[in-house]
């Protein structure tokens, strides 16, 4: 592929790119080295590089240490996860602000995301096409996360839909409760219960409940306990 005729518009994506992130202390998270070292390059000159790792645990010290403004991490590293690093970081630094770089979005836990309150989401096929430039003037603005648009295309694709009911329901399969003991704390009748489970049954395209819960969490509709 020749992108010379792209070199003029990539030029003017990284000065905006610098001047989003010009002085904010930055720590990145990255499973391969020669990319953080890629990454870190790149950032020199406008943001404060503060520290640069390849697994969860070295990542929370230094967010713990250097109290940096910003976290870069990808969803995997070599040890622990980046989901796991951002919930940790936000422990330590509520206010910290943070840019998960997604690169299994088809297994990829969207409703623990959510919860954790990643900031921007993308793709990491998309990085080269200014999505990443995208997410960092959305970070500008408090608010709702951002979520690359080919994110959630894939998210659409592989999720069934449920209902808010049905969504309620699956989240109390998860727990020892039995079908009626559910059904009471639900405030529904007994056979209404048992009708919204085929629903997600045929939704999700199980035979049991031990299989909707186990589907359930490989779709990032609910968190492992």
């Amino acid at each position: 592929m020749d992108c010379t005729t792209q070199l003029g518009m990539l030029r003017e994506r990284r000065q905006r790119g610098e001047a989003l992130l010009a002085g904010q202390r930055v720590v990145l998270c990255s499973p391969s080295w020669p990319l953080l070292v890629s990454q870190s390059t790149a950032l020199q000159g406008s943001a404060d590089v503060v520290a640069a790792c390849t697994t969860e645990a070295e990542a929370a010290r230094h967010v713990q240490q250097r109290r940096p403004q910003l976290l870069i991490s990808h969803d995997q590293l070599q040890q622990g996860s980046g989901l796991q690093l951002v919930s940790r970081s936000k422990q330590i630094q509520p206010q910290l602000q943070t840019l998960l770089i997604v690169s299994r979005p088809q297994h990829f836990p969207w409703q623990q995301m959510l919860s954790l309150g990643v900031d921007a989401a993308c793709s990491s096929e998309q990085l080269g096409r200014g999505v990443l430039l995208r997410a960092l003037e959305h970070l500008q603005e408090e608010g709702t996360c951002f979520v690359d648009p080919a994110l959630k295309q894939v998210n659409a694709q592989r999720h069934p839909h449920l209902s808010p009911r049905q969504q309620e329901v699956l989240e109390g399969l998860q727990s020892q409760h039995s079908l009626a003991e559910l059904a009471h704390e639900l405030g529904l009748a007994h056979s209404t219960l048992k009708g919204y489970v085929r629903e997600l049954y045929e939704k999700l395209e199980v035979p049991s409940r031990h299989l909707a819960v186990r589907k359930g969490r490989q779709l990032g509709l609910l968190q492992a306990d």
